[in-house]
């Protein structure tokens, strides 16, 4: 399984499991007077921290259980990640998409100078990069999948 669709389905469960119990615990000791202003005052920070991250994944959560993806295909341009160390951007030229994942592939050269061809699946709104495949431009033959 891909680490883009993990780290979703990690949000989405930190997501619920910070915002039911904050929400039981913000209804059940809402007025009661031994509990201290801090107390909850954390508890709605849970909260908030668990609306935060169902808000970020629930757009895509169907597309996500039921596989709905999507697939960009075109010439494409790989550039190394300014910021991380092993990631790589995948540029799709016709469109201008740039898509970043978290493992480059082994070729032999990058930049702007060396296109490729790509397919590229994503969320159809485009907030999760399920994975790529780079094809050799001319003869499309596959140099990498992840």
């Amino acid at each position: 399984m891909n680490s883009e669709i993990i780290t979703y389905f990690f949000i989405f469960l930190l997501g619920v499991s910070f915002f039911l119990p904050a929400c039981y615990l913000l209804v059940l000791h809402f007025d009661n007077k031994q509990h201290s202003f801090f107390k909850k005052l954390k508890w709605t920070g849970i909260l908030l921290i668990g609306l935060l991250c169902l808000w970020m994944t629930m757009p895509s959560f169907t597309e996500m259980v039921f596989r709905d993806y999507r697939v960009l295909e075109g010439s494409c341009v790989l550039e190394p990640s300014e910021s991380k160390g092993t990631s790589i951007d995948i540029t799709l030229t016709e469109t201008n998409d740039t898509f970043s994942f978290r493992d480059a592939p082994d070729l032999e050269a990058y930049g702007k100078k060396v296109p490729y061809y790509c397919r590229v699946t994503t969320t159809r709104n485009q907030a999760f990069e399920i994975n790529y495949r780079v094809y050799d431009k001319n003869t499309k033959k596959l140099l990498y999948a992840n």
